[in-house]
């Protein structure tokens, strides 16, 4: 009878786990499939080609080699995988570029990142279950910087590098290969294909950043989709105000800021154009307000602050009924589409059909929230003479455009009492607004929602709305991605 070895009489990772593994009954194959590694990668990992992720190590393989009940070998397995990554170190000790950790393009960020301590957890947590994650929310709710912050704190669990792949400045969809391979180091080329990019990420276990999807969301579902499928140990983290709407995908959306945490974020900006900024009980009340009409958005309350340099608290609160033309003049190294709360909302709504325009411009007209059946009274109807210019809707287009606007985070949808309500932002209605009035609109708009307003009265919107917002953190999974 053959004795068991003891776990101290392994000295090397893959030998242990070669061993492990066929105690287990389990092939390469589906060891790999459990832990999310291809077949290839555990055969190396057994034959000392690759070195293991003590991370990953004690995350997956642990439970996927049941090893929960065996603490002993479980703790063998993780010192051996430790020692092979300590042994790795030492002797790339002398080698250029040792000590710097996996490689990035991540760069170290000029501003302060304050709360999102829940968010965070969460995305971290999410990454650790899905392949593909995309971060969604109305423009200015901090998608990017959220995204940044994750990739920085998790680039210890993908050894094989993080790279941030910004897409804002990217006007043709054939040129998202392009900004990947950039982000990548690889060198120029006229023509790069995913397979090229395959190539390069086949057996990595890396992060992909793919930074501001929502104008190229075609060629970035597709590539984000081609990686995932041809890359096992690849994850990618999109970035967008709609979501890729592709298999495997996990949509999270990213809620605005709690008001402690705006207020704090506001305190902190503001000292950085007034050093002796302070607050008294009288500011914290105004400013309680202000973070509330500015939706908790960060790109808002970061551009008021900046208005310090020439305004009072009061002065900046007071002009707030005309947001756009006072929240200018953001950090001039940001993307066009951030330097001000205008440009940020212009870039949303071109990237609208007309016809979901003008229902947007539309719904402008509720002054708090509203039904599916109001707004096909109100919004849809054929111009009659007054204002024969308008975009025509039929009631029966409604729900398709709502549907858009609400996938595109510009129209929040709320549950009460088993039936649907539908609201849009402060910042959002004002901007509506005013494109209702440029549009001709109004008067036949206002007509109409005066003529129903008997049957449906208007409900004063809550002054926590923006953290009711906040608390709509569920994530959505799309059908599982199958791997090849």
């Amino acid at each position: 009878m053959t004795e068991t070895p003891s776990p101290a009489a392994f000295t090397v990772f893959g030998e242990y786990l070669r061993y492990l593994r066929r105690r287990a009954r389990l092939t390469q194959r589906e060891l790999g499939a459990a832990v999310g590694y291809s077949e290839a990668h555990i055969a190396r990992l057994e034959g000392g080609q690759r070195v293991p992720d003590p991370a990953v190590v004690r995350a997956q393989f642990i439970e996927a080699l049941g090893l929960k009940d065996d603490p002993e070998a479980a703790q063998q397995l993780i010192r051996l995988a430790e020692s092979a990554r300590e042994t790795r170190h030492a002797l790339k000790a002398g080698a250029p570029g040792a000590g710097q950790g996996p490689p990035t393009n991540l760069r170290t960020q000029l501003t302060s990142f304050v709360g999102r301590a829940e968010e965070i957890a969460e995305v971290k947590r999410l990454l650790g279950e899905a392949r593909l994650l995309t971060l969604t929310g109305p423009g200015g709710v901090g998608k990017t910087r959220l995204a940044v912050q994750v990739a920085s704190e998790v680039l210890s669990l993908y050894p094989d590098g993080v790279w941030v792949v910004p897409l804002a400045s990217v006007q043709d969809g054939a040129r998202v290969p392009h900004a990947v391979a950039a982000a990548l180091g690889l060198p120029a080329q006229d023509v790069v294909t995913v397979e090229s990019l395959r190539n390069r990420l086949l057996d990595a276990r890396a992060l992909i950043v793919l930074d501001t999807c929502e104008h190229l969301i075609g060629a970035c579902a597709t590539l984000a989709v081609r990686l995932v499928q041809m890359c096992p140990n690849l994850t990618v983290l999109a970035t967008s105000r709609e979501p890729l709407n592709v298999p495997g995908e996990v949509i999270w959306q990213v809620p605005p800021m709690r008001c402690d945490e705006a207020m704090q974020l506001f305190v902190e900006r503001a000292r950085a154009v007034r050093p002796e900024f302070t607050l008294d009980a009288n500011d914290e009340a105004l400013l309680v307000q202000m973070c509330q009409q500015l939706d908790g958005l960060p790109l808002a309350i970061e551009l008021a602050a900046a208005r310090l340099r020439v305004l009072s608290l009061e002065q900046i609160a007071a002009r707030l009924d005309d947001r756009f033309g006072l929240l200018i003049g953001g950090n001039r190294l940001a993307p066009p589409k951030q330097q001000a709360l205008r440009t940020m909302m212009d870039w949303s709504y071109d990237l609208l059909s007309e016809a979901e325009r003008a229902l947007l411009r539309r719904l402008a007209i509720f002054p708090a929230d509203w039904t599916l059946e109001l707004a096909e009274a109100v919004c849809a109807w054929e111009p009659e003479g007054e204002a024969t210019t308008s975009v025509i809707l039929r009631r029966e287009d409604v729900l398709g455009l709502l549907t858009q606007l609400v996938n595109k985070s510009l129209v929040v949808v709320d549950e009460r009492g088993g039936q649907l309500h539908y609201s849009l932002s402060n910042t959002i209605r004002q901007y509506a607004h005013e494109k209702l009035v440029e549009a001709g609109e109004f008067d036949a708009v206002y007509r109409r929602y005066l003529a129903y307003l008997p049957l449906t009265p208007p409900r004063e919107a809550p002054a926590n709305a923006a953290p009711r917002r906040a608390r709509q953190k569920r994530p959505s999974q799309s059908p599982a991605l199958h791997t090849t």
